[in-house]
């Protein structure tokens, strides 16, 4: 079955979340202050300015003891750090296409402890207000079978229209709230399995990334180098990528986060472990990374894999942006990628939104935002805490416009960016 069997819809869209390039100032200061509340149930809190540089000058005190505070400030233009009520699994993604509309995905009850146990694929949606009831796109896989869905991430665009992958090759859409029944993606050609992929119902083992460019064109990508394409209402035979030729061919992989992005139905870059993939309207092929792996700090996390790109934003076919560890690298025009810059010098960064080529947020999984106006990067401010809960997810940031940006955390905390109007 294919993904055309199960769209509903027939209006094209134009892709919301896109990116932009990304050089090279930033300052290495971390902002850090005095514990908010995490306040379960509430809606965020109308933010004080509109400059976001700006730190506003009422902080709230901790209303909740902890051993070790989180330090976070209130920021103009953030809420306070707000939580939904966790599903079963932890939050892997979220995707925003207005102030009004945004989708967060989970899936899996312990995907970031050594269990690696999953459950139930769910989503909740946020009105601008309030979240809704858990919406299920998957069931909790019965005893002994295949464990899925396994890390889901999500992209919508206008409509809405959504689309779900799971780590574990499997594929749904929907509007948000009613999805159709997922639909499992075709075998990739068959390579040798990395020696260093720990398989199936592991930490880190089962990764993917999806981008769609209109409702009729969506990309997706996993960390075993696999790369499948939809294109016109059918999928075109899946591509794998790996090292080495002929029966001796070795799969790609990367531990934790991949990325793809789709400007357009003839552009998508992805990037997977220290391999870009880049599909030109017919086919995909693959570049190497501009810089080794030894660039980022393999001490700042045990748990990460130091230079392996964690997230990619494309805002044309020619300017795209890859967060790397605690820096950047972007190409514009130009065959070559930049040098990485380091744009948050203690963080690991996990995602990217760059709705125009004058705004980008990159968040890390401390809970630090770090935001691109055009010209430089500001210093990192920290918006939402650490998870304590499901660990190992990272976080995501979606922004629908410089407007209007979400960041959340595995546990569902979460807090929202209200910049200057879009002019």
């Amino acid at each position: 079955m294919g993904l055309s069997q199960i769209v509903a819809w027939t209006t094209t869209a134009t892709l919301v979340l896109a990116a932009t390039a990304c050089s090279a100032s930033a300052a290495v200061t971390r902002q850090v202050g005095l514990q908010l509340p995490i306040t379960r149930g509430t809606t965020p809190v109308a933010p004080t300015s509109t400059t976001a540089s700006t730190t506003a000058t009422t902080i709230l005190a901790s209303t909740t003891p902890t051993t070790a505070p989180v330090p976070i400030v209130r920021t103009a233009g953030w809420s306070v750090p707000l939580a939904t009520l966790p599903p079963g699994g932890g939050f892997t993604s979220v995707s925003c296409i207005s102030d009004t509309f945004c989708i967060a995905t989970a899936g899996g009850a312990d995907q970031g402890g050594a269990t690696g146990t999953v459950g139930a694929g769910e989503t909740q949606s946020w009105d601008g207000e309030a979240w809704s009831n858990p919406s299920f796109y998957f069931p909790a896989p019965s005893p002994g079978a295949n464990r899925q869905p396994i890390m889901p991430t999500i992209t919508c665009i206008g409509g809405p229209f959504c689309v779900i992958a799971d780590g574990s090759g499997f594929v749904a859409n929907g509007d948000g709230t009613n999805w159709n029944a997922p639909v499992p993606l075709n075998p990739a050609p068959a390579l040798a399995t990395n020696p260093t992929n720990p398989g199936s119902g592991h930490p880190g083992a089962d990764e993917a990334a999806v981008s769609c460019a209109t409702r009729k064109f969506c990309a997706i990508v996993d960390n075993s180098g696999n790369a499948y394409t939809w294109k016109d209402g059918s999928w075109l035979a899946p591509q794998a990528f790996g090292s080495g030729t002929g029966p001796s061919a070795v799969a790609l992989y990367a531990s934790g986060r991949v990325g793809v992005s789709c400007p357009a139905t003839s552009a998508c870059t992805a990037v997977i472990g220290t391999a870009i993939l880049d599909w030109n309207g017919s086919t995909w092929s693959e570049e190497s990374l501009p810089w080794t792996p030894t660039l980022a700090d393999p001490s700042h996390r045990a748990s990460a894999v130091s230079g392996n790109p964690t997230a990619i934003s494309c805002a044309t076919s020619t300017l795209c942006a890859i967060v790397n560890g605690s820096g950047a690298s972007y190409r514009n025009g130009a065959p070559t990628w930049s040098p990485t810059r380091t744009i948050d010098p203690s963080g690991m960064l996990d995602s990217i939104s760059c709705p125009r080529v004058s705004f980008c947020m990159a968040a890390d999984t401390d809970g630090f935002i770090v935001t691109w106006d055009g010209a430089t990067w500001a210093r990192p401010i920290k918006v939402i805490p650490v998870a304590t809960v499901h660990t190992g997810i990272g976080t995501s940031v979606s922004c629908s416009s410089a407007n209007f940006c979400m960041v959340m955390n595995g546990d569902g905390d979460y807090a929202t960016f209200s910049g200057p109007t879009d002019g």
